[in-house]
């Protein structure tokens, strides 16, 4: 049994940078097979295409981490898009975005300009309280409690434990314990960042998901614009927040985030795009 099998490189043009994932023909595969090569790929996510529930839609998408199936993640999407384009396996009508099923509900995906940005807005977000001390996940971070100015749960699709730091500075200091990070998935930020033209600086961790550090995180970054969009972290023009990101750096893979807040502060409303490049291709061939 062949299936294709694609790695790409998210949130980048530039190959070898950003966040890769594995986007493979899943239509056949069953779930523990799916898993089965999700592990096998050892990236942070794989992404399988499948017909689509609904004739609407443009696709179905299922996705695995190398533990566990999750009903949504962003460069994973971006990712599936990419490929979809590429290949010309679909053919939206002018000024129509992809439409691709989820756990997390149909996800609109905007396809724009030359190198293509993708552009996927992601599900209304909820927020909840951070549950949790401090201390606590200062400690698990290796900052001092006085480097937190915000700490909250928020999904967009999938829920993050979001840790708003004080400084660059701050940033620069973390050293995460990934023992202590073992039951939450952690995505920390500031305002402020190294690389001229950006505005924010990013990084997280999911290890009980498999994941120790995600080089460019399309959900986290969903979950800061909403709740940069609530908070009005950043300037608002007529209640819709532009900015861009950036993530990977810590670990040699440099991304950028196009992020978009619409609705702010009281509907916010998350916009995440960015480039993507196609690394590899071939096939997996599999067992009968």
């Amino acid at each position: 049994m062949r299936r294709a099998v694609r790695h790409v490189d998210a949130f980048t043009s530039v190959p070898l940078e950003g966040n890769p994932a594995a986007v493979v023909d899943g239509e056949g595969l069953g779930t523990e097979t799916m898993q089965r090569i999700a592990l096998n790929q050892k990236l942070s996510e794989t992404v399988y295409l499948l017909p689509p529930a609904d004739p609407a839609n443009h696709a179905r998408l299922r996705i695995f981490t190398p533990a566990k199936e999750l009903p949504f993640a962003g460069h994973p999407t971006i990712a599936a898009a990419h490929i979809l384009v590429e290949e010309a396996r679909v053919k939206p009508g002018e000024g129509e975005s992809l439409r691709l099923e989820t756990g997390a509900g149909v996800i609109p995906v905007a396809v724009e300009g030359a190198p293509p940005r993708y552009t996927m807005t992601q599900a209304r977000p909820s927020f909840r309280a951070a549950g949790v001390g401090l201390d606590v996940i200062a400690a698990a971070l290796g900052v001092s409690p006085a480097d937190i100015a915000h700490m909250e749960y928020v999904s967009t699709g999938i829920e993050w434990l979001l840790v708003q730091l004080v400084s660059l500075d701050a940033m620069m200091g973390v050293r995460p314990d990934m023992l202590a990070l073992m039951q939450h998935d952690v995505a920390v930020f500031c305002i402020g960042a190294a690389a001229p033209g950006v505005d924010v600086h990013v990084r997280a961790f999911a290890p009980g998901g498999g994941i120790y550090e995600d080089p460019v995180t399309g959900s986290a970054n969903g979950c800061i614009a909403a709740l940069i969009g609530k908070r009005g972290l950043l300037p608002s023009h007529d209640g819709e927040i532009a900015y861009v990101a950036e993530q990977g750096a810590e670990m040699g893979q440099p991304g950028r985030v196009y992020a978009r807040v619409t609705g702010a502060p009281r509907d916010p409303l998350a916009h995440i795009g960015g480039h993507a490049v196609t690394v590899l291709r071939g096939e997996l061939l599999l067992p009968g």
